[in-house]
């Protein structure tokens, strides 16, 4: 799939979203701190599913601010590829994180400290990025 078949089939579309922007990087930053203390507790596969949820409402700010709303998480990140081609690897590992978390949380995949640290770690490193392109602290 690309990001004109997700057009096309409505899986994102153009909405008058920038007003979601700061509403959807402070769930991204609260889906943050819950993931830290999920980490610290050993609850690994929750860390992981809630660090994924920050790095969404992150990505989903990003695509606010350009003026689309989302219906797919698959979607959401084959739109940021397209538009915001210049930060490929990054968002290409966001995505696969999307990935890891549809297994853990659907398939019955299970996490380790090692696996859920990293997500962790590029869930804050993704709202820093995100922050960043959006002119935010």
């Amino acid at each position: 799939m690309t990001f004109h078949d997700c057009l096309d089939k409505g899986l994102i579309r153009k909405s008058d979203t920038k007003d979601r922007v700061e509403q959807s990087l402070a769930l991204g930053d609260k889906f943050l701190k819950s993931a830290g203390r999920n980490l610290e507790m050993g609850e690994y596969e929750v860390c992981e599913i809630i660090a994924y949820n920050a790095i969404f409402h992150y990505a989903r700010a990003l695509l606010f601010h350009k003026g689309y709303l989302e219906r797919s998480h698959a979607c959401l990140f084959l739109a940021l590829l397209s538009l915001y081609p210049e930060n490929k690897e990054l968002l290409e590992r966001a995505d696969k994180i999307r990935v890891e978390r549809h297994n853990l949380q659907y398939a019955g995949f299970i996490s380790d400290a090692q696996a859920a640290s990293f997500v962790l770690e590029f869930a804050k490193e993704f709202g820093v990025f995100a922050k960043k392109l959006l002119g935010k602290k």
